[in-house]
């Protein structure tokens, strides 16, 4: 009865196991493909949108379109993927347990002059092994608009950021900071 208990428990669960060594470059290359086609996909919109009607409108494609642009990229990549930071905007965007995990790896390594390029996870969810790619984003220059000193946004702007994001965390950064990561699932079956 206990075994069985012990079974009927552990289903659900999802457990760390060993990234094969001789998966890690399958994996890598899977998982900065798919960020890389999510990233320029937000830029891209990004861009355009400041281009259209400058801070206002790239306020409305972060609130909008990012999570339908992040859908849309998961379609057509066939893996589950998620932007998250310890200073997120949008709640959606808060890390998980191993997540945070992730992010605290990077954050240590910045605190000792390093910056990895990815972190691997394997978990083991249900009996199937996940491999989590982790990229991270540094802020850009142009991410200030709407992510630097509120003091030196426009007033308007900051208004608006907090009537859409009341619990807003995402500001104070300066360029070259770490952002946070993008985060791309890859079922083992695909490697």
């Amino acid at each position: 009865a206990v075994l069985l208990a012990g079974l009927l428990f552990s289903c659900g669960e999802v457990q760390k196991v060993e990234v094969p060594k001789d998966k890690e470059e399958k994996i890598v290359q899977v998982g900065d493909s798919a960020s890389m086609k999510l990233l320029k996909s937000l830029k891209s919109e990004l861009m355009s949108a400041m281009q259209k009607g400058g801070s206002d409108e790239a306020v409305v494609v972060c609130n909008k379109k990012a999570m339908e642009i992040t859908s849309q990229i998961e379609k057509e990549t066939g893996y589950s993927m998620k932007r998250t930071t310890f200073k997120y905007r949008n709640p959606a965007n808060a890390p998980d347990k191993y997540e945070a995990e992730a992010l605290k790896y990077f954050e240590e390594n910045i605190k000792q002059g390093k910056m990895p390029s990815y972190y691997i996870q394997a978990l083991n969810e249900n009996g199937k092994v996940v491999y989590r790619y982790y990229k991270p984003l540094k802020v850009e220059g142009v991410c200030l608009t709407c992510h630097g000193d509120p003091n030196l946004m426009d007033k308007k702007l900051v208004e608006r950021i907090k009537t859409l994001y009341p619990n807003d965390k995402a500001v104070g950064y300066k360029e070259g900071d770490f952002r946070g990561l993008v985060r791309v699932s890859i079922p083992a079956d695909k490697i």
